[in-house]
């Protein structure tokens, strides 16, 4: 599917008999691909004497591309049309003994996944699902706060496509005008030694309305904030290069030291009124920023300081 759908990606029309050419195989094994593709949600024109075509072009993610997009060359990269979950193929490389970092992108994620197990939305080919895995050989205790740090390299990395005002919700949400944009989902894979970090992160450029027809919160995407639909390509070399440079920061020790001010600066709950829910109980405050380790700070009613760390607390405006 993912050759045929690079053949159909420059919008012209391609014979059956030529898209059979030069996939080595036949008329009507075109045909069941064609098909194939209209059921995951790819839309195909058809017309007679004409053959087949997409009806507006479609960037497909390529190495040539990132690296011509300014990529690291010194990341190793592994893109695939479709999976259940990149964090998933992730975790099975690191069990393999692949050495980090790494860096997997897919075109179409079946069973991605946010924070407290939400079913994360992509589409085929519309939007940015990555994992990116980096080894930090002093152990969990220098990750603290890294996921915050990876909502700053978000929003860097969409300032840069035109975004004036990226926001982040703690603790890792990247908002556009109170509408969601991105997700975060960090995993780990640690023993005292060491810390295998799964930065996972689900980006819409131009998603399909119908694609996010269950979600429950809103939502927004690049493409309809931006007079073009942004080179998705070049979207995830900067977003890459952004993460290596956060991880490099926490392997070095600067860790949200560095990053506290940063994160804050994009910080849209700053002195907002919030409900904090967790599974045990529910508290009323008003939100006052981060510290340096990244936990919320709630102001309560009394005066006193509450310090919120993620896992499975959930915070929304009041």
């Amino acid at each position: 599917m993912q050759r045929i759908l690079s053949l159909l990606s420059d919008s012209k029309f391609h014979s059956g008999e030529a898209l059979g050419e030069a996939l080595g195989v036949t008329r009507a094994a075109v045909w069941k691909k064609l098909k194939k593709l209209e059921g995951i949600g790819i839309t195909i024109h058809s017309v007679k004497g004409r053959g087949y075509r997409l009806p507006t072009p479609l960037e497909l993610l390529s190495l040539d591309a990132l690296l011509e997009a300014g990529l690291d060359s010194g990341i190793p990269v592994s893109i695939v049309f479709e999976t259940a979950s990149t964090n998933g193929d992730m975790k099975q490389r690191i069990n393999d003994g692949t050495s980090l970092p790494l860096m997997i992108a897919a075109e179409r994620q079946t069973q991605g996944r946010g924070r407290r197990g939400r079913h994360w939305a992509s589409g085929v080919a519309k939007n940015i699902t990555m994992s990116f895995a980096w080894r930090f050989e002093n152990g969990p205790s220098v990750v603290e706060g890294l996921s915050l740090a990876v909502g700053v390299a978000v929003a860097r990395t969409i300032k840069k496509q035109g975004i004036p005002n990226p926001g982040l919700k703690w603790p890792n949400d990247v908002q556009i005008d109170g509408q969601k944009v991105c997700g975060i989902l960090l995993e780990m894979v640690a023993d005292e030694d060491r810390c295998d970090v799964i930065i996972g992160i689900g980006l819409n450029v131009a998603m399909e309305a119908d694609v996010m027809s269950s979600v429950d919160q809103p939502w927004t995407d690049l493409a309809s904030r931006l007079s073009k639909t942004p080179s998705r390509n070049q979207i995830l070399a900067d977003l890459t290069n952004e993460l290596v440079t956060v991880c490099k920061a926490f392997e070095d020790g600067h860790g949200m030291k560095h990053y506290q001010s940063l994160w804050q600066a994009h910080d849209v709950l700053h002195n907002q009124a919030v409900t904090v829910s967790s599974l045990s109980q529910q508290r009323t405050g008003i939100a006052k920023g981060i510290d340096e380790s990244g936990a919320l700070l709630v102001e309560g009613e009394d005066g006193v300081i509450t310090r919120l760390h993620g896992g499975e607390v959930s915070v929304r405006r009041r």
